[in-house]
């Protein structure tokens, strides 16, 4: 009867082991679904840590990174607020993230399709991937500045760059993968936190092309898509600043209640048969 018990307890064990593989928390965001104001359904204005924050707004426009009929997402600049200077940036972040899901041994990620439409003169804006996670160490008593960044930039336009702030940040870091000056492509930006190393790993088009300089993140939180620009929001006039984004999507390897509970009944039926 024991081994037989113990016989059990190694076949339920190799199913939980399946099952954490499958076991996955995914969201996406195609921007299908029409939506009425500013902002689309599960999204809000970023905000600001220094003042009022800079408006963005969210329209839904004809254009999909599938090729075939669908929609995207045009992301725009719209207002600035008074803080005595433009602050280049306008942004929105995902409201209904689960933080709990998307800690570090949970290998969290996120994605978007950015359509990238080149960086000749008279495009001044490009699109970014942005998160601003936890980490264990803070550097500046009462402010965690843990932003990162993924995706074009105005001042350095040729490539697509990666930054993560913090004590002795490189700064910027160079991708090596070149952008396109004239013709407009769609570009997959990744970035995901490693359970192994703990660094955040960036990617374009399934390649990886990057890694942050520190280790000690402990989630992946804050999502945000990003669009920036290198001229004052008051020259632009009625054509502001604006990047498009198709396919947001979230997500990480958690077990699920099924699985954590059948890895209670492998312990105790082990625990009976010692």
């Amino acid at each position: 009867m024991k081994k037989l018990i113990t016989i059990c307890a190694v076949v339920i064990m190799m199913l939980v082991i399946s099952s954490v593989v499958q076991a996955a928390y995914f969201v996406t965001d195609g921007f299908e679904t029409a939506w009425s104001g500013d902002y689309a359904t599960g999204w809000d204005n970023e905000g600001y840590r220094h003042g009022e924050a800079p408006g963005a707004t969210m329209q839904q426009v004809d254009l999909s990174s599938t090729g075939r009929t669908g929609y995207g997402v045009k992301l725009t600049a719209n207002t600035v607020p008074d803080l005595g200077f433009d602050p280049w940036w306008a942004a929105v972040n995902r409201t209904d993230v689960d933080d709990s899901k998307m800690l570090k041994q949970y290998d969290p990620w996120l994605s978007v399709d950015y359509y990238d439409a080149g960086h000749s003169t008279g495009n001044d804006a490009t699109g970014q991937l942005y998160a601003v996670p936890s980490w264990v160490n803070m550097y500046t008593d009462g402010e965690d500045w843990t932003d990162v960044q993924f995706g074009g930039r105005t001042v350095a336009e040729t490539q697509y760059y990666y930054v993560a702030a913090g004590q002795n940040s490189p700064g910027w870091q160079a991708t090596n993968t070149s952008r396109s000056e004239t013709t407009a492509a769609w570009v997959n930006l990744k970035m995901q936190l490693s359970s192994l190393d703990g660094k955040i790993h960036f990617y374009i088009n399934g390649a990886e092309v990057g890694a942050s300089y520190r280790s000690d993140y402990i989630d992946l939180t804050s999502l945000i898509l990003n669009v920036n620009y290198d001229t004052p929001l008051s020259a632009w006039g009625e054509n502001k600043p604006s990047v498009i984004f198709d396919n947001f999507e979230y997500g990480s390897s958690v077990p699920e209640p099924v699985t954590i509970a059948m890895l209670t009944l492998g312990g105790l039926l082990l625990r009976r048969k010692k």
